[in-house]
């Protein structure tokens, strides 16, 4: 070859690195297989881990977890994550390595049971639960099951709403109730659903990330594959607002707490397991029928699915999902 050719050669592969950065250099030491070492019997920075997580609440997204990490954040006995809610360790930020993780929870957390909640580990890839689970063998996982459309409509007007403020994923702004009624209004005229189509909305409903959220079946078979029916407490969603205190309990027994009766007593009140976080701005704007037609439609055969799962797993939970017969009658496959 010669020097020009070789010079254009290096010119083309130098700019075809600029057009696809997960291909530079730069990249390279944060692909997944360099953080294992060849025989993937532990990841290679596992000497940086200085914690060990007791429990992990994986899900659902817009499914009380808001709710839960307040409550078990009034708690002593527990360690959570000291400066957000939501690590999002094993999928946005793993390649900061088991150091930065340790250093995300209370570093006097001798005799605590540490955890966080990251309701998109659900939705995790197996070598990410695999991951966890060779770390942390004996941990307590959670997740809150929550009506499929429900749980849906709030993440797509929870996304419209975002889209307004001009906010990316993991970005947060102040609260509705701080903001200006000029704020306020033109807020509210920009994330209203009326403004558009169903069309719009089932679009995005059908996208990865939306599929992946309702398709709890799946997301629960990758982490029943190294974790026991035992390590995983399924919670139906609806009883954080009918019996707060019986669904905390069950939280607090399956992460072994001790002294239950005696730290509910102390640390929370009947006024605070009330409470409610992250409420929809217009609580009133309901999915209009043909939009939730469709929804019920193309979520029916998760909603079906999660149901088969808790009966061959969990045989006596009490919880069922709605698999939405009716919308069958409406518009017959």
């Amino acid at each position: 070859m010669s020097d020009f050719a070789s010079l254009l050669n290096d010119f083309q592969k130098s700019a075809a690195e600029r057009e696809d950065p997960r291909q530079t250099k730069q990249s390279r030491p944060f692909k997944r297989q360099r953080i294992f070492n060849q025989s993937e019997s532990s990841p290679n920075d596992v000497h940086l881990l200085s914690v060990k997580i007791d429990f992990l609440c994986i899900g659902a997204q817009k499914a009380g977890t808001t709710w839960l990490h307040e409550m078990l954040r009034k708690i002593p006995e527990l360690g959570l994550p000291e400066n957000t809610k939501e690590v999002h360790f094993w999928d946005w930020h793993r390649r900061k390595g088991l150091g930065w993780y340790s250093k995300q929870f209370p570093q006097s957390h001798k005799n605590l049971l540490l955890g966080e909640i990251t309701p998109c580990y659900m939705a995790l890839k197996e070598h990410d639960v695999k991951e966890i689970h060779k770390l942390f063998p004996d941990a307590r996982i959670i997740f809150i099951a929550r009506d499929l459309v429900e749980r849906a409509w709030s993440a797509l007007t929870m996304e419209l709403r975002n889209e307004a403020r001009g906010l990316k994923a993991g970005e947060f702004d102040i609260a509705y109730e701080e903001m200006n009624a000029a704020t306020r209004n033109k807020l509210q005229h920009d994330s209203d659903p009326k403004n558009y189509t169903d069309d719009f909305f089932m679009e995005r409903l059908q996208n990865w990330t939306h599929t992946a959220r309702s398709d709890y079946a799946s997301g629960l078979k990758l982490w029943l594959k190294y974790f026991s029916c035992d390590q995983i407490l399924i919670l139906n969603y609806n009883d954080i607002s009918e019996k707060p205190k019986e669904f905390l309990t069950l939280v607090l027994k399956h992460i072994r707490l001790k002294d239950i009766e005696d730290v509910l007593e102390t640390h929370l009140t009947t006024k605070e397991l009330a409470q409610r976080f992250n409420a929809t701005i217009s609580p009133s704007c309901s999915i209009r029928p043909s939009l939730r037609t469709k929804m019920e439609l193309h979520l029916r055969e998760y909603a079906i699915d999660f149901n088969t799962l808790l009966d061959q797993n969990w045989p006596n939970s009490n919880l069922k999902l709605d698999e939405y017969p009716q919308g069958l009658l409406k518009f017959p496959k």
